[in-house]
């Protein structure tokens, strides 16, 4: 069997999003980022970089990608922008989309299984507020006999998830030995070789909202999942409107595993203030 030939680089559709991030950074925000070189990691290590709604959907690839991959379209943002202020500063940067339109507004009650991974802005009162936790948001994974390092995304309360194949460099070494021919026991050898690493993970930290919609006594809540600097910045009683991400989760204290019942959740992309 031949190898596939593969042209360095990300797939095409991620590459044209991450040039038209780059481009509206550019465009929009040159003196933002240029302006960041003020900012001191030791006081404040994240900073809110916020751009509008519309500035995102005047753009067709952005619209259409941060409208139905929402949160893989915002990871690619981050990405772009560490690249470009880095150059002015070592505070992590991270994107907060604002402005939402009122369509996007929608009601707590309204909010169904279907509507999963849809991007809504909701105006709440905060009923309760969780601990302080943190999850591995970013797995590094390194191969115990040749140091071949790979990085996987996880999700919160997520089973954590391995690299999808064996060591790249392994693998190839001991196929190009063998002719080709890998055995299942050599292949699953191959792929424990692959061990977790502390070191380089990375760890976010996230908090869990109870939230009513704001005109609402007895409606039943929901959970807004916060992360970095929202977190512990809100208080029972504080009236937010939360632009996020539709989430599902497994019912807390059940086995993800054998329970297939889900809850619904927002994770939050931007808070605005409601006076």
């Amino acid at each position: 069997m031949s190898e596939d030939h593969h042209v360095p680089g990300p797939p095409s559709d991620i590459a044209d999003t991450l040039n038209a991030w780059r481009d509206l950074f550019q465009r929009k925000h040159a003196d933002d980022i240029e302006g960041l070189n003020v900012l001191d990691a030791t006081e404040d290590p994240i900073f809110s970089f916020y751009v509008d709604f519309a500035d995102i959907d005047g753009d067709d690839l952005l619209s259409y990608r941060f409208n139905e991959y929402p949160e893989q379209t915002i990871e690619l943002a981050n990405e772009v922008l560490r690249s470009m202020c880095s150059e002015h500063t070592d505070v992590r940067c991270v994107l907060r989309p604002l402005v939402f339109p009122d369509e996007k507004i929608v009601s707590v009650s309204d909010l169904r299984m279907r509507n999963r991974s849809k991007l809504v802005s909701l105006i709440v009162n905060v009923k309760d507020v969780g601990p302080r936790l943190g999850y591995l948001k970013r797995a590094r994974y390194v191969c115990t006999d040749c140091g071949h390092q790979e990085f996987v995304d996880q999700r919160v309360a997520r089973e954590r998830k391995r690299p999808g194949a064996p060591c790249k460099v392994c693998y190839d070494e001991a196929k190009k030995a063998l002719n080709g021919d890998i055995s299942y026991p050599l292949f699953r050898h191959l792929n424990s070789l692959l061990q977790l690493a502390s070191e380089g993970s990375f760890y976010q930290d996230i908090q869990y909202l109870n939230v009513q919609n704001h005109d609402a006594t007895n409606e039943q809540a929901i959970q807004i999942i916060v992360d970095d600097e929202y977190v512990d910045a809100y208080k029972v009683g504080s009236t937010i409107r939360v632009n996020g991400v539709v989430y599902i989760d497994p019912i807390p204290d059940r086995s993800f595993i054998k329970d297939t019942r889900r809850i619904l959740q927002v994770r939050a992309l931007s808070i605005e203030e409601v006076s």
